[in-house]
This record gives structure tokens, C-alpha cells and sequence, in this order.
């Protein structure tokens, strides 16, 4: 993504839109987000490490969080005003959440300090 593409998702407007965009792009969303958490091989109760891969508004994470309540996510967005909606979005969940902006093309260095990683998931659920 470019630095043009990330600021368009800066833009109030384009945040506020963004969840009623997305059922209409994908209106399977839900479903596919229901899959990949009843396919994952983890137990409730397990502490896993997850990263989240243009965490948006944390549609995915704050079900993956109700999913493995025990676990901590590292959520990377490009756009600050992404991140906000995220964190609004997970309420006290959002303590489980370390959020980074940044570049994805810069991955390596946003998860430099990260040892492990046992869940990522996706830009978008339809590449789930």
C-alpha cells in the first residue's frame, strides 16, 4: 500500500464508512472470520501470540480475543485513525492489543522486539 492509500483511510469519512463498506464487499465477512477461528488449532484457554495484519477497525481481533480471551495480539495499521476506531471498537479488550502504525513493508523492524508469533491473519477476510 502506498502512503497515498494509507492516508485515505486517515480520513474521518472514510473511517466512519469503513465496517458498512466492508459488509457490503464481503458480505460473508461473519461467516469466513467464524471459520478460520473454529478451524484454528488452539485450545480456549490457550495464551497464544497473534498478529494482525492491517487490524482496520479490529473486526477480526475482537473475535478472535472473545475466541482465546488468554491471548495478546500485536496489531499493525498504516493509519492512525484506524487504530482509534480499533481501540474504541475492543473497549477493555484493547489492553490485550499492542498497537503499532506503521508500514507493513517495514514489518520486520514494527516486530523487532516480537519472539513469537502463533496466529496471523490477513489484510482483508477475503483471503481467508
Amino acid at each position: 500500500m502506498n502512503q497515498r492509500s494509507i492516508s485515505a483511510y486517515n480520513l474521518p469519512e472514510r473511517v466512519a464508512a469503513y465496517d458498512a463498506d466492508m459488509e457490503l464487499m464481503h458480505p460473508n465477512r461473519s461467516k469466513m472470520v467464524q471459520i478460520a477461528l473454529e478451524v484454528m488449532p488452539f485450545e480456549p484457554d490457550a495464551r497464544l501470540t497473534a498478529l494482525d495484519l492491517g487490524i482496520g477497525t479490529a473486526y477480526f481481533t475482537e473475535r478472535f480475543l472473545a475466541a482465546f480471551p488468554r491471548s495478546t495480539v500485536y496489531g499493525i495499521d498504516g493509519a492512525e485513525a484506524m487504530v482509534d476506531l480499533a481501540k474504541a471498537r475492543l473497549g477493555n479488550r484493547a489492553e490485550s492489543v499492542d498497537f503499532r502504525v506503521g508500514d507493513l513493508r517495514d514489518l520486520e523492524e514494527l516486530l523487532s522486539d516480537v519472539k513469537r508469533i502463533d496466529v496471523a491473519y490477513p489484510l482483508t477476510p477475503s483471503i481467508i
